[in-house]
């Protein structure tokens, strides 16, 4: 999993190998999962690919960073807290947009509330 985090820095900031892979194996060990550095992307688990694909995102040049139906990225509710706190350690200085349509739209059918899309 870091040489998969670490390409978005080679590719883009033209780092080298070792550089871009320390600073991937620094965002995996701020939220404890340092276990899964040589990992493939079978060995994971949703979490854990959530946190790699989040970990991707924040290492763009884009500002904004939209997480669209978290939960089915996820797979879980009860891991929501942890799961906002580990973003927030995560990121420096991102927006971040968590953006859950489908569970709303479950969730309020048949009510008079509006669901733009």
């Amino acid at each position: 999993m870091v040489e998969n985090i670490a390409l978005i820095q080679e590719f883009h900031q033209l780092l080298s190998i070792n550089k871009a892979e320390q600073i991937a194996s620094e965002y995996l060990s701020k939220i404890a999962l340092t276990h899964i550095s040589q990992n493939r992307l079978n060995q994971c688990s949703l979490l854990e690919i959530f946190y790699i694909m989040f970990i991707r995102a924040l290492m763009t040049q884009e500002m904004d960073v939209i997480i669209s139906s978290p939960l089915l990225l996820i797979g879980e509710l009860q891991n929501m807290k942890n799961v906002i706190n580990n973003l927030i350690s995560l990121n420096g200085n991102k927006n971040i947009l968590i953006l859950d349509t489908k569970t709303n739209e479950i969730h309020y059918e048949g009510c008079s509330c509006h669901i733009v899309k």
